[in-house]
Order: structure tokens, then sequence, then C-alpha cells
């Protein structure tokens, strides 16, 4: 069974051999990795970024998923010292976090969508790195990033302050600015069709790490209708549709099911009841995540890595539906004796004969 199939099939709740893994890391942590365990990088130039660069890594993990970006590769330029803008003028300073950085500027100042540049979906470059990443995986299963989908973007391009504040006093504001950015995405999905895509998996945070951001009737009035015309359009296109938000969110899990959601994202332990979750939506959504990356695979030994990596195993037999992985990219202070005892744990899985399992 290929690493595509396997993943197919289980968040389907169909039978695998194995339980199907994925192990993202940091860019600052994936170079790391590489130089202690003597990795080279194989080289394919796109806009003048490497698309190959972790290609090997991705080999030593036997990551299941390969992840093709929704922008150019070269669509953040560093204008400053640690100060990076994207394709819709946001700048992010990553003088702290080199990954993502906080935003440093406010698109959106007077609350109006008049002078908005948006990015164009068709500019052929946007799709420059899919085949060549294709190509070079030919059994992962291909997942197309939409990152910032929906609030992440407004809220981005708004300021957070600003645009919770607006769902309050300017709700028409708020619809048009999530009809504009829904209205894009859209249309990047159309030309997905031109490659051969397993899944769209969609960026949106939502949570804290004890609630929702919002009263869960505002996310069901801003956020659900446009979520459901476009996981509505990856299904109609024979997408599977994942969706990234962090934090505890299991008050919309039920809505997320109900419009088409097939599997959820990073399912923190932190914050979520892992046993209890699975069992309740056994059948109905699958899971991609699990593993802490803010107390066992940070700051635990040997031991606690092995136990919980295991118990994930245990419930993914009992319940099928999970991909399990550490619950963000890892981050770069993460030990790599305990990477090493998680991945080495997981690839030493049995075939079991249970539910969800060959």
């Amino acid at each position: 069974m290929t690493e595509k199939q396997r993943i197919k099939k289980c968040i389907h709740f169909e039978k695998t051999d194995i339980v199907p893994w994925q192990i993202n890391y940091t860019t600052e942590l994936a170079d790391t990795i590489m130089k202690s365990l003597g990795l080279k990088e194989q080289s394919h130039i796109v806009l003048g970024r490497n698309v190959y660069r972790y290609n090997l890594l991705n080999d030593f993990l036997g990551n299941h998923i390969t992840y093709l970006r929704n922008r150019p590769v070269d669509s953040y330029r560093e204008v400053s010292t640690g100060i990076w803008k994207d394709e819709w003028g946001v700048l992010w300073d990553r003088r702290i976090d080199r990954d993502i950085g906080t935003p440093a500027n406010c698109m959106l100042e007077s609350g109006t969508t008049d002078n908005l540049k948006v990015p164009d979906p068709n500019d052929p470059k946007r799709y420059l790195h899919f085949q060549p990443l294709i190509e070079a995986n030919p059994n992962r299963y291909i997942l197309v990033k939409l990152s910032y989908s929906l609030f992440e973007r407004a809220w981005s391009l708004r300021g957070m302050e600003n645009l919770l504040v607006d769902m309050i006093q300017e709700p028409s504001f708020v619809h048009e600015l999530f009809n504009l950015i829904t209205d894009f995405n859209l249309a990047i999905m159309k030309n997905l069709t031109s490659f051969p895509i397993d899944g769209i998996y969609f960026g949106d945070d939502w949570g804290s790490q004890k609630s929702l951001l919002m009263n869960p009737d505002m996310w069901r009035t801003f956020i659900k209708p446009y979520l459901r015309k476009m996981y509505d359009q990856a299904h109609n296109q024979g997408y599977d549709v994942f969706i990234h938000s962090c934090g505890e969110i299991s008050a919309v899990l039920e809505d997320l099911t109900e419009i088409g959601l097939n599997v959820f994202n990073p399912f923190q332990p932190e914050v979520m009841d892992i046993e209890n979750i699975m069992r309740k939506f056994s059948g109905k959504l699958a899971f991609y995540g699990s593993l802490s990356i803010q107390k066992t695979l940070p700051f635990g030994n040997r031991e606690d890595v092995l136990e919980e990596v295991q118990h994930r195993l245990r419930l993914a037999r009992l319940h099928g539906g999970l991909i399990i992985s550490p619950s963000h990219d890892l981050p770069p202070d993460t030990p790599l004796d305990n990477i090493l005892t998680m991945l080495e744990t997981i690839k030493r899985q049995s075939i079991v004969s249970t539910r969800g399992i060959v």
C-alpha cells in the first residue's frame, strides 16, 4: 500500500495496513536535523527557490503527504531585516518567529476594501512548483495548502481587534471582506483541476487554548457559510477537505462535519480530549495530529514519547481515522532524540486486525 493509498483509506475509515503518519517541521529544525544526520539537499530551482530542499528529510521521516502552496514560492520578500512582505501587502515581522512572524502593518485602516489589491489567482507563477514536487513524490498524498483561508487573512489585513469589533459594529464590511477572500480561494481551486491533487488543506485558526476566539453563534454567522461554499467546491472537484485550526474549537466540530469536513488538524492534546473526541466522531471525521508539541516532544524523556505514541496508535487501531503526527510543525527546540524515538515507534507498528486497520 502506498502512502497516498494509506491516507485516502484512513481518512475515509477504510482498512489500512498500518497507521499513516506525517512529521512536519519548522525550517530551522529541518536544517538542524539534516545537518545532524548528514542529509544533503537535492536541488530544483523554481523562481529562485529550491523546492527540493527537504526531499531527503521527508524520505527519512517516511512522510505520507506532500504539500503544495497556494502562492508563488517567491511571494514573500524580505523588505528590511527580518521584515517580509506577502502578496497581499501584509508585512510580517520574523525577527523572532522565523517561520510565520506577526503582522507589522494594517492594510485596511479605514475599514473598507476599496483600495485593497487582491493577488491574481490565475498568475501562472502560482503553480510553477506544483509539477516538480508532484513528480518527485509519486506515491505520496498531494495536499494543496490554502493558508490564511478566511478569518486569518481577514485579520492579517484589518487587525485582529479591529476585525472582531467589526463583527459587531460593521457586519456588512466583514461579509464583504470574507466574500472577497472566498472568491479568491475559489478561483485558485478551479485552477487545480490541471493537476493530480488529492485534497485541500485550509488553514484558519479560530481558537485559543481554552475556547473559540468568538461566540460559536458568531462563528456560524460569519465563518461557516463561507467554509460551506469552499468545501462544496472542493468536494465537487473530487478533493478531500482538511482544516488546520489551532486551539480548543470542539464547539464547532459538529458544524464542520455537517458542511463536509473530512480531516481536522492539529488535534492538540493540550486543549482537546483526544480519546473522547475520536470515539465520538469515529466514522464521521478523521483527525491529523494528536502528539504534544507543547509538553511531551519538547520536554518529555524517551519513555514519555514512547508512551504517548503507543497510546495514539492504540486509539487509531480502535477508532480508525487518525494520521498520527505532531500537533503542529516541530519547533526548533525539539530534542533530536525525542524525534527519533517518535519516528522509530511509529515505524515499528505491527499489522493488527482491529477496526480501521487490517
